[in-house]
Parts: structure tokens; C-alpha cells; sequence
């Protein structure tokens, strides 16, 4: 006795077969000690994607074009609860063209004081993504006599995780 299977399932089947055939013929073979993503060069900053600094601060991003939009956690105050309850802030900002761009953004925190990092995307050799900032803080101040210590300026090295 023979299966009755009708044209088009046979049709169908000997087309899964023929594109799981050329999947597996042109996929490339991955052993249990070898990462799939050995092999994958970083050749561009991509902005977008969750960095970390050296103090432990928390940039979460993502560039849609040349516009940087996300939220900013602080490890860190100039003065115990600076930056609000709970630390965060959004983010607006810029990103240049090109590999390894140029890209700035800024954060008005809670109680008025405000941020801004201006920096650089750059490829280490071995493929991490690292933002090279600068950054400036500006507090509040409650009059023109202590304007003199209102402004900072530092440096941060943002590592994507």
C-alpha cells in the first residue's frame, strides 16, 4: 500500500530539505571551545548598547542616526543626593559619522545641576569598544559668590558591556 500524500506536500518537503541542505553546507562549524564570535572583527563603534566607567556609572544608549538618547546612572555626587534618588537621569546627545566617532551627550539631573561628556568612540586592538570622554558638571549655585566652585571637569573611559 502506498502513502497518499498529496503534490504540494511533497512539493514542500523536498523544498525544506534543499534549504536545510544549503544551510548546513555553507554554515560554518563551531567547536564546544570556540566562540562564534571569535571571528568577528569589530570594525565600527556602535554607540547604541549599555557602557560602564571606571567608577562604576552606567550609560545606557542608543543612537538613531546622528541622535544619542538613553539614560545616564551615577555611581558617584558632588554633594549626597546631587543627582536624585535614584541616580539616573535621561540622556540626549550627538554622534559623527565614521568609524570611530565623535559623540556628546548631556543630562539635567533632579535638583538642577547638569552634565555633558564630549568625547570618542574608539576600537581597541583587541575589538572592545571604548568611549575616550570629557565631561563637565555645573551645580546650582544659590548666588554669583559661589559661582567659583559651581563648574568640575574630569575624564571617563566607558567600556561597553
Amino acid at each position: 500500500m502506498t502513502p497518499c500524500v498529496p503534490p504540494f506536500w511533497t512539493k514542500m518537503s523536498s523544498l525544506m530539505w534543499c534549504s536545510l541542505f544549503v544551510t548546513l553546507i555553507t554554515s560554518r562549524t563551531v567547536s564546544a571551545n570556540e566562540s562564534s564570535t571569535l571571528d568577528m572583527k569589530v570594525t565600527s563603534c556602535n554607540i547604541t548598547g549599555v557602557w560602564r566607567n571606571e567608577l562604576g556609572s552606567t550609560l545606557r544608549v542608543k543612537a538613531e542616526g546622528s541622535e544619542v538618547r538613553g539614560v545616564y546612572q551615577t555611581a558617584v555626587e558632588s554633594t549626597r543626593g546631587a543627582a536624585g534618588l535614584h541616580r539616573t537621569a535621561r540622556i540626549i546627545g550627538i554622534v559623527g559619522n565614521g568609524t570611530q566617532p565623535a559623540v556628546s551627550f548631556s543630562v539635567l539631573w533632579e535638583k538642577g545641576s547638569c552634565s555633558a561628556w564630549l568625547g570618542q568612540c574608539f576600537i581597541l586592538h583587541d575589538g572592545e569598544q571604548m568611549l575616550k570622554m570629557f565631561w563637565m558638571l555645573r551645580s546650582v549655585a544659590d548666588n554669583l559668590a559661589d559661582d567659583w566652585g559651581s563648574t568640575r571637569l574630569g575624564d571617563d573611559l566607558f567600556f561597553k558591556t
